[in-house]
């Protein structure tokens, strides 16, 4: 894979939508298009290729092994013989904790963080009530932790609903504007080169199948979207990417064999050739962040 042409882009935020499919409609038939922003639609049409979220795989992807191929690089559905779903169990998360984007990253001297509060919860006591997501055993990998309930009243994290909508039993927290939320990632931004965002409501609301919680979750994404491009510096580049198909199509509320997009805005050397399958992700991100080990050393 050749190295892309990063022209003045050194940041990279990764917002990782769960259950975002490509529609088999197009993203200008489908009910994207009801609800988001068209510019959301256009940074879709104009700066995503379609990836396998299948891997090679029998069956229909799942959570589990999708995201844990996204951040280690590993075809986790093929490590495991089959697609796991929810959260990853002994096996996977010995995998993710030996090798994922933020150890590599920390290794490389980058500054990797997780753009999600925790709230109720550290990843700690969720790991002990086998709670833990892959985004949750990877956040192990931090020293500086995660951010917590206090970050968030300082708008200096972003929750996973990005408008706080479902923190109803947080007292004191004012709801946010997903243009507000977007404002919230880049302070987060400020301070670390590379930084992950996970919204999962595509995929929860996708099961439901129900077109008018489906509306405003794709409203608040697709704006949040639109809003972080408008007002994204010049050396920070959006990477959104998916770990399998799900709220594309409302007929069933079950995970879809359908490609995920990956959309990268701007556009800084996209080598579509060089993309096929969500294993991919992982070495396009490494390739935007070299050791700086060598530089340092000259090798």
């Amino acid at each position: 894979m050749k190295r892309p042409l990063l022209k003045q882009t050194d940041k990279l935020i990764m917002i990782m939508v769960d259950g975002f499919g490509v529609p088999a409609e197009g993203f200008a038939n489908s009910l994207y298009a009801e609800y988001c922003p068209k510019r959301f639609i256009d940074l879709l049409q104009n700066f995503s290729i379609p990836l396998d979220a299948c891997l090679g795989v029998e069956g229909i992807p799942q959570s589990a092994t999708g995201q844990t191929t996204l951040f280690t690089g590993v075809n986790a559905a093929e490590y495991c013989g089959m697609h796991m779903q929810a959260f990853p169990g002994p096996s996977l998360r010995e995998l993710i904790r030996k090798r994922n984007v933020y150890s590599v990253l920390l290794e490389r001297g980058y500054r990797p963080a997780f753009a999600n509060s925790y709230i109720r919860h550290s990843p700690a006591e969720l790991l002990e009530l086998r709670y833990a997501s892959v985004t949750t055993v990877m956040s192990e990998s931090l020293p500086q932790g995660v951010f917590r309930l206090p970050d968030l009243r300082r708008n200096e994290a972003v929750v996973h609903d990005i408008t706080r909508e479902t923190l109803d039993y947080v007292e004191d927290l004012p709801k946010r504007d997903p243009e507000d939320a977007a404002f919230d990632l880049l302070k987060v931004v400020q301070n670390y080169d590379f930084v992950l965002f996970e919204y999962f409501m595509t995929d929860r609301i996708g099961h439901k199948r129900s077109r008018e919680k489906l509306s405003g979750v794709l409203h608040n994404l697709g704006t949040f979207i639109a809003k972080l491009s408008e007002i994204l510096p010049e050396n920070t580049a959006i990477l959104l990417c998916s770990d399998h198909g799900n709220c594309e199509d409302i007929t069933t509320g079950a995970h879809t064999m359908n490609p995920v997009p990956m959309l990268l805005y701007p556009d800084t050397g996209l080598e579509k050739s060089s993309l096929f399958s969500i294993k991919d992700v992982m070495d396009f991100i490494l390739l935007h962040f070299p050791d700086k080990r060598i530089e340092k050393n000259g090798i």
